[in-house]
């Protein structure tokens, strides 16, 4: 971490409220509320869809939709890229979860586990999981059980937190076990008392375990947190228009990262109604109207806590990615998840929630967070790095006939010592529009 510190610069916050200091919110508070889980993985309208669920019932509270729409649809990467000063011809690949595990699977140092890591991004199944066992693996692939399974132990090393899991078991246990924030024992219950935790047996636990039903709820409460999904971070809704939750911006004081409020609707309490039914002095009534304003309460709460998170998230891609927003290099400095939640001191599965379906825009660009966390430009031990296979790839394409297949690009590439399969070749040839 500390080379990547060194690339930080100071970014302020502008809020909606106008503040540019964050309050103290504790880790424990964020963890042990379900409705603050459910919005911090939100787009703008998914939230919209969420409040109007949530207040459907509640006579005291309205939403004030937003009335500012997006006017242009977001800049494409390749048109970003040539204003930028990169080869139009070389555009930036799109983000999507094999691209991602390719480039982190690059930085290893070239061998037979290395190839078999990069075949089994083609046996994920859509949620992120590889669903087969190591001696299932090894057969389909041609190679020793041995080699299959140290491929898919450190396959289950890579982000996002889950990957390569077998079944959702396991996919908590990696994200737990990957996690510095997770309760002690959180492991410890889903390894041995997974059953009980599905059958919601608690009292079987503690009686097992002499642990506190406190502590097991805890455990709970903390699994609630975890995606079942990994492949989920870069499953983005389809858009005309991407809306920039938060907007990069550079003036003499600085770089600050301003939250978009006017995207999102405003809770509003109808405070005078409410007094009204108080005033009434009826017990039913009373006993009615004060569980919705604390329910407003909680919601206004969240939301604002849901914000300042988001601004932390983004404050600290700025401050990593300050050259790129600045247009002084055309390249992004290497930032993975778990590096984000260094700097920002938030769990890992809270930064994964908040860079999902949140967008940032610069100048009149606008470009999905989870762009800005790649190790694509990182070299591995033997100098290749995920961009450098692209450009050989690009080479390749730039001599050969038009009618070269993926299988034949592969073999191509397997001549240089570049293992890489027909469904990445494929991505890379959709990247550089062949």
């Amino acid at each position: 971490m500390s080379d990547l510190n060194k690339q930080q610069h100071v970014v302020t916050v502008i809020q909606a409220n106008g503040q540019s200091e964050f309050e103290s919110i504790p880790i424990e508070t964020i963890e042990g509320d379900s409705q603050l889980w459910q919005m911090l993985g939100l787009s703008a309208a998914q939230l919209t869809y969420f409040l109007e669920d949530e207040i459907l019932e509640n006579p005291f509270i309205e939403l004030d939709y937003p009335k500012t729409k997006p006017q242009q649809a977001s800049v494409t990467l390749q048109e970003h890229s040539a204003i930028i000063g990169v080869d139009p011809q070389m555009p930036e690949a799109p983000r999507n979860l094999p691209m991602f595990l390719f480039e982190q699977i690059m930085m290893y140092r070239h061998t037979i586990i290395r190839d078999a890591m990069v075949r089994l991004i083609d046996l994920l199944n859509p949620q992120g999981y590889l669903p087969y066992s190591y001696q299932e693996v090894a057969k389909q692939l041609g190679i020793e059980p041995i080699i299959a399974l140290d491929a898919i132990t450190l396959f289950q090393q890579l982000e996002p937190a889950g990957i390569g899991a077998y079944d959702m078991r396991e996919c908590l246990m990696l994200q737990t076990e990957q996690d510095a924030h997770a309760p002690n024992v959180a492991y410890y219950l889903l390894e041995e008392y997974f059953d009980q935790l599905k059958a919601e047996d608690y009292q079987a636990i503690v009686a097992a375990t002499g642990l506190a039903l406190a502590d097991v709820l805890a455990c709970v409460s903390y699994y609630q947190t975890l995606r079942t999904s990994p492949a989920d971070l870069f499953q983005v809704e389809e858009e005309d228009h991407l809306l920039d939750d938060v907007t990069v911006l550079q003036d003499q004081e600085g770089m600050k990262v301003r939250y978009n409020a006017h995207y999102y609707p405003k809770l509003i309490f109808n405070e005078p109604y409410y007094q009204e039914m108080l005033a009434t002095q009826e017990p039913e009534v009373v006993a009615f109207s004060k569980p919705q304003k604390l329910m407003y309460d909680r919601l206004a709460r969240n939301l604002r806590v849901r914000e300042q998170l988001i601004l932390k998230v983004a404050q600290a891609i700025a401050a990593v990615q300050h050259d790129y927003f600045s247009q002084i290099s055309d390249a992004k400095v290497p930032l993975l998840l778990k590096q984000v939640a260094e700097i920002t001191g938030l769990p890992e599965p809270v930064v994964n929630l908040l860079v999902s379906n949140k967008n940032i825009g610069f100048g009149q660009y606008v470009l999905p967070m989870t762009d800005f966390i790649t190790v694509a430009t990182r070299e591995g031990r033997d100098g290749f790095s995920a961009e450098k296979i692209k450009q050989v790839i690009h080479e390749i394409l730039h001599d050969a006939p038009a009618d070269l297949s993926d299988e034949e690009l592969v073999e191509r590439l397997e001549e240089r010592k570049i293992m890489i399969s027909p469904f990445m070749v494929r991505n890379y040839r959709q990247a550089l529009g062949h």
